[in-house]
């Protein structure tokens, strides 16, 4: 080879040459080694020349030199050509695979020659000979004592037949990519190295491995004509890993030599060039070829049970992918396994690798990755993943955005140097420390409400016992009756939080903090500075508290609450998105519309006004725009998302002031109470109306500013669409609770937008206004806690009754109760309870009065006094207990005393009940269920869908961050 450099090189330094180290400190024989190369190249031009010059710093050189080029059209073969001492370039197709281009080129100019006389270092030509073949890519270069290194460990351990070198991230960076590889019985491929992992020696043991990379490959001759090369099934992607695992079946061992250090850029597998040899898609690939190395490999009594995992991991791999909106990534995964599956060309290798079993499969066992360290790198992999594709998704805009005007630097927090690092985050994140408060606060609130039971009150029915029982309850109703939809959204959330009783807790005695937090994701994108936003953060947190939505335990206020900003951010992230190319958001889109159904289902009043408000803001103050019609596409998607509630909602509109969980809210209107209507607060708050009167004056002072912000007219066009809605509502009849809510909001963002906007003035005027609305905040935080969350809402037995009446609706009685509620003064009113009686929902799904029919009459035959014949027609219709809670009206208690077939049974103080005499009367209630799992399945099928849309796109790619455990090679 020719000793001249190419002028300029300046690729390595003192770093990559180690202490000499060339004599056998064994003291056994020196060896004459014969070194081989091989240079595959397919369009490398980007790396030939680094690759060259790395060729030209190796002390000592290969004995010859073959280039093979697999059909470039770029400059690769004039490049390899040029390379010191090469001979002839080879060419083949671009449809040749590494291992065949190997082959080719070793069968086109042979391997070196051996000398007969007195060798290059001085030796007297009698010394053993040892014949190696290294084998490099275009994309990789070798550090000048390279070859060197490798060589000494094969003379210091010549029972090993393969070699690899330690593999660094191109073109010469200190990060490790392999220091051997080996693979799971799932196919996963493992390199130990961690995620960014640079190098500092941490992995130079010498040790046996399972395969090394193809990429500074050094194999013995002998070894490699045995093993009849790489398989030519495997064009690229695993060839190395299953030529590793033939040598180790075959007896040989694979050594890994870590002072010999190889720049490796992965050129294919990182998508920087096209992949040669294949038309296959490189993922699709990489899982076929990962399939193939185990079948072709494994021991056959294990070839069921590895089937079966692969089958089972495909369709996770698959639901990943789907998830992830990537559906192609779904069909190479079944591509890829069917393909190798049905092919059969593992069969075949089976058969013809039957006479490399010379080492049982035990004794390599210890070789191989351990299936639960592939599990816990997935499960991280799927985590980080996950972290960093939502992190993208909704980085729309910075919380902390770039210091452009004096306004954003004085609201900057500025906190000294010296200060300890925990102080200068509190004073740089004063949220949260408002959020820490709040979330200490509702506990203490909540300190007579935690215990035993369930949580009730008038305007909250007990949640259902069982998950089970909740999904029934939201798939099954009366004939002709829809299931309320925020039924199946609660079932969803109850499966997360511990049943339904603990989302329950949660929502309500949690909504102060949770609401807080939802507020600070809407107001972190307009809002900078820090103060402002944390108090408008904790004002509407607490805003939850003062509606009196917690005290009477109105579920659908306290889920609105928290969603209701959460759809506001969504939308601003669709209307402020206007770049040139990407107008819009469609996944704020779809998340705006899952935000539209929730609000659709769990207060169908707030859900209608925003719907409509978004709909005309669209097309009058966006246009037919790409922004316009998202906003439009998300209120039809929330519609259909709660279909067929739907349907019912435009058929019976006076369910539009219902809210989740109970009847509806206690209405207000001029007539009634002018002050709870004009500051928002319904009748029954725990908090006068006086103490929104503060906030409210701020916000009008607001209006008066000549530099008023777009976000404070927004706020206050919510509170006065709140205003105006709670005006109908509250003369249609319906609930107004979530409507006054709104209007409180409304004050709040215009409040928080005014104090970002002034900053941190030194006016006394404004600095005395933000003064009272601290003050304000503070007193309303300080009645919140002192007083509790109780009230209306209380903790206690899902049902009033005795508890031999409990008991009796359990298997195997099954009893149905008439519970009858009548004073001398009151209607005669009744509920008939049976398994664990009325639960969330029941109002909504109430049957028709049709239904009812036959035992409102019978009830009205006893109100007159009774005909004799009411005992046996309770029967009939498989009433088995009928009980009056007190008051008891003592005329129909004579009546029913009277009554054949009815006989007295025990009760509270106060209380009556009687045992319905059923026996020899086939009884049948009329109120049946029907159900509807149609409407159920094709629910959840278009949940999944709009929350896989939400979610940001899986990366389909067959390289991973540098240094991961993995890393595909080439």
């Amino acid at each position: 080879m020719e000793q001249e450099a190419p002028a300029g090189w300046e690729f390595f330094d003192s770093v990559d040459f180690p202490a000499d180290h060339t004599d056998d400190p064994m003291g056994r024989p020196r060896v004459r080694h014969v070194v081989t190369a091989v240079v595959v190249g397919h369009e490398g031009a980007a790396w030939l020349p680094r690759l060259s010059e790395a060729l030209w710093a190796l002390t000592p050189r290969p004995d010859r030199l073959i280039a093979v080029d697999t059909g470039s059209t770029d400059e690769t073969a004039e490049l390899l050509a040029a390379m010191p001492g090469v001979e002839p370039v080879v060419s083949v197709s671009a449809r040749t695979g590494f291992g065949t281009a190997v082959s080719r080129g070793i069968e086109t100019v042979g391997f070196a020659p051996i000398p007969s006389s007195v060798g290059p270092y001085g030796d007297d030509g009698h010394m053993p000979v040892v014949e190696w073949l290294w084998l490099l890519h275009d994309d990789c270069a070798p550090a000048p004592k390279a070859l060197e290194k490798l060589l000494l460990q094969a003379t210091m351990s010549p029972d090993t037949g393969v070699w690899g070198p330690k593999l660094r991230l191109w073109p010469r960076d200190r990060e490790l990519l392999e220091v051997g590889v080996t693979t799971s019985l799932g196919g996963r491929r493992d390199t130990g190295i961690e995620t960014g992992e640079l190098d500092q020696g941490q992995h130079d043991q010498l040790r046996n491995v399972l395969a090394v990379s193809s990429a500074g490959m050094l194999v013995r001759r002998d070894v490699w004509e045995a093993l009849h090369g790489f398989d030519p099934r495997l064009p690229m992607f695993r060839d190395d890993l299953d030529f590793g695992w033939r040598a180790s079946r075959a007896g040989y061992k694979v050594g890994v030599a870590p002072d010999a250090v190889v720049y490796h850029a992965q050129a294919a597998a990182t998508g920087e060039r096209a992949l040669a040899g294949t038309r296959r898609h490189a993922y699709q690939l990489d899982r076929s070829h990962a399939y193939y190395t185990v079948l072709a490999n494994a021991p056959g009594k294990l070839l069921p049970l590895l089937i079966l995992r692969f089958l089972l991991g495909t369709i996770l791999r698959s639901v990943w992918f789907l998830i992830g909106k990537t559906p192609s990534g779904a069909v190479d995964e079944w591509t890829a396994l069917l393909g190798t599956l049905l092919a059969g060309g593992w069969t075949q290798a089976r058969k013809d690798r039957r006479s490399l079993d010379r080492v049982p499969y035990d004794d390599i066992k210890g070789l191989f990755s351990r299936s639960v360290h592939a599990l816990r790198h997935n499960l991280e992999e799927t985590t980080s993943t996950i972290s960093e594709r939502i992190r993208e998704a909704w980085a729309d805009e910075p919380e902390e955005q770039v210091v452009t005007t004096a306004r954003r630097a004085k609201s900057t927090a500025r906190v000294a140097v010296d200060q300890p690092r925990w102080r200068r985050q509190l004073i740089r994140r004063p949220f949260l420390i408002a959020w820490v408060f709040l979330a200490i606060g509702a506990v203490v609130a909540a300190r007579s409400l935690i215990g035993g039971g369930v949580l009730r009150s008038n305007l909250l029915l007990p949640p259902h016992e069982t998950l089970g029982a909740l999904w029934h309850a939201a798939a099954a109703a009366p004939p002709g009756v829809t299931p309320p939809a925020w039924l199946g959204q609660f079932w969803a959330f109850s499966t997360v939080m511990f049943g339904p009783s603990g989302a329950t807790n949660l929502l309500l005695l949690g909504a102060v903090p949770l609401a807080g937090l939802a507020a600070w994701v809407l107001l972190r994108a307009f809002v900078v500075d820090r103060v402002a936003r944390a108090w408008g953060a904790s004002a509407y947190g607490l805003a939850v508290f003062t509606n009196g939505a917690i005290t009477q335990g109105r579920l659908g206020t306290c889920v609105a609450a928290i969603v209701l900003p959460l759809l506001g951010a969504a939308v601003h992230t669709v209307a402020r998105r206007r770049r040139v190319i990407i107008q819009g958001s469609w996944r704020a889109a779809w998340f705006a519309g899952i935000c539209q159904a929730v609000l659709f289902a769990f207060t169908p009043a707030l859900g209608l006004l925003v719907s409509v408000t978004l709909v005309i803001g669209a097309v009058l103050g966006l246009g037919w725009r790409r922004q316009g019609r998202q906003l439009v596409f998300s209120v039809v998607l929330g519609l259909l998302l709660v279909l067929p509630w739907t349907i019912q909602l435009v058929l019976h509109p006076a369910r539009l002031g219902q809210e989740a969980g109970g009847p509806p809210t206690a209405a207000v209107g001029p007539g009634d109470s002018l002050p709870h209507l004009l500051t928002g607060t319904p009748i029954g708050a725990p908090t006068p109306w006086w103490f929104v009167v503060p906030l409210i004056l701020v916000a009008l002072l607001s209006l008066v500013r000549e530099s008023r912000q777009r976000y404070e007219l927004l706020g206050w066009f919510a509170a006065l669409a709140g205003l105006l809605a709670t005006l109908v509502a509250s003369r249609l009849g319906g609930g107004s609770g979530p409507l006054m809510f709104l209007m409180t909001a409304g004050w709040i963002v215009a409040v928080t937008v005014a104090w970002d906007s002034v900053g941190k003035s030194t006016a006394l005027i404004v600095q005395g206004v933000l003064g009272i609305v601290l003050v304000t905040t503070v007193v309303t935080a300080g009645f919140w806690m002192v007083r509790g969350a109780d009230g209306p809402l209380w903790r206690g037995p899902a049902q009033d009754l005795p508890a031999y009446l409990i008991s009796a609706q359990d298997p195997p009685e099954d009893a149905s109760i008439l519970v009858v509620r009548k004073d001398s003064s009151g209607p005669m009113r009744y509920a008939l309870v049976k398994d664990g009686g009325p639960r969330m929902g029941s109002l909504e799904a109430a049957p028709k009065p049709e239904q009812a029919k036959p035992i409102t009459d019978v009830l009205s035959t006893l109100g007159g006094g009774g005909t004799g014949e009411e005992g046996r027609q309770l029967a009939g219709l498989a009433i088995d207990y009928v009980y009056l809670p007190a008051p008891v009206d003592p005329t129909l208690q004579a009546t029913l005393d009277s009554l054949p077939g009815l006989t007295r049974a025990s009760a509270d103080d106060g209380d009556a009940a009687w045992l319905v005499d059923r026996s020899g009367i086939e009884g049948s209630t009329p109120l049946t269920d029907d159900t509807n799992r149609l409407w159920r399945l094709l629910g959840v099928i278009a949940w999944i869908i709009a929350l896989i849309f939400c979610l940001p796109t899986v990366r389909r790619t067959v390289a991973v961050p540098h240094g991961t455990h993995a890393r595909r090679d080439r």
